[in-house]
């Protein structure tokens, strides 16, 4: 689980725009097996289109 932690934590540097929340939704995904990645990529294009039609 280390190794995975410090991929999430490499890999949000990369999504500044992300708020606490979705950060929490996408660790959620990591544990159940999705790479961070994936995980913090579609929480950003979830936030950007919440965003655009707000």
């Amino acid at each position: 689980m280390r190794y995975e932690e410090e991929n999430f934590e490499q890999a949000d540097k990369r999504f500044p725009e992300l708020d606490e929340a979705a950060r929490r939704r996408a660790r959620a995904r990591v544990a159940d097996g999705v790479e961070a990645q994936a995980a913090l990529a579609e929480e950003s294009v979830t936030t950007q289109l919440v965003k655009a039609y707000n």
